[in-house]
């Protein structure tokens, strides 16, 4: 594996890349100094200094005083356990308070309320408008450019769809026969790892229809996200008239549609 595929995946442990880049440097030396730790890896010594002490509180780093000099030294990779453990606690205990929340909190409903619009921001927030498409009844329908995968994770992901499966949805999709498009389905569409199924998938020309980001339409709920050009953002919106308009225009699209 290379440097950087190993630096990466430090960072799944809250690393950043300096932290990433000097705790890899004193796994493979004996303990340094941060002056030498600065001058081997060319980052300025205050640079060294802070990542260092946030090491050593993670507890991936420990600091050795000998002769009223300090050299740093890795503490073992199985200390990334550690991380591990405490995440698992985190999320009991996550689930144990929202499950009091939902026993405790009864949310109110306005039935004089026609409309409501969510907004959504960077990767949690398109999770989220994921996570919520799971409430839809039967089906879930609308347009997609596909390449959301990217964003929100392969991890997230294939819990998404594992719990997508277990509702048995079913989502088709209209998108538009580009090759990067279709270069996404390839990588991406796959049983395993992605919700929708290729005979879900039709193609219409970009010059019929223009389709961006991606569209989720469901129950009473129009959800659109976008993810260019270095922006996240997303929007729903709960009318069941507008809704059940767009579902109107989606099915004829569909019936002119052509398979993948």
């Amino acid at each position: 594996m290379q440097q950087k595929e190993i630096e990466k995946n430090l960072e799944t442990f809250g690393l950043n890349d300096i932290e990433s880049t000097i705790y890899l440097h004193l796994l493979n030396t004996p303990p340094q100094t941060i002056l030498s730790i600065s001058r081997t890896l060319d980052i300025p010594r205050t640079s060294i200094y802070d990542n260092a002490q946030r090491l050593i509180e993670k507890g991936l780093v420990e600091r050795i005083v000998e002769h009223k000099s300090q050299r740093l030294k890795a503490r073992s990779l199985d200390m990334l356990q550690t991380i591990i453990d405490e995440e698992k606690d985190r999320i009991t205990s996550l689930e144990s308070v929202l499950d009091e929340l939902k026993k405790n909190i009864v949310i109110a409903t306005d039935p004089t309320t026609a409309t409501e619009v969510r907004y959504y921001q960077g990767k949690e927030g398109l999770q989220q408008m994921m996570w919520n498409s799971l409430k839809a009844k039967k089906e879930i329908v609308g347009y997609s450019v596909f390449g959301r995968v990217d964003i929100v994770g392969i991890s997230f992901q294939k819990r998404y769809t594992e719990e997508f499966k277990l509702a048995q949805l079913v989502d088709r999709v209209i998108s538009n026969p580009e090759d990067e498009i279709v270069d996404l389905i390839n990588k991406d569409v796959h049983p395993a790892k992605h919700q929708i199924e290729l005979t879900n998938i039709k193609m219409l020309e970009r010059e019929k229809l223009y389709i961006t980001g991606d569209t989720m339409i469901y129950n009473d709920t129009f959800a659109v996200s976008y993810w260019k050009h270095g922006e996240v953002v997303g929007v729903e919106i709960d009318n069941t008239e507008f809704v059940r308009s767009q579902k109107s225009i989606f099915n004829l699209l569909w019936d002119i549609a052509q398979p993948l």
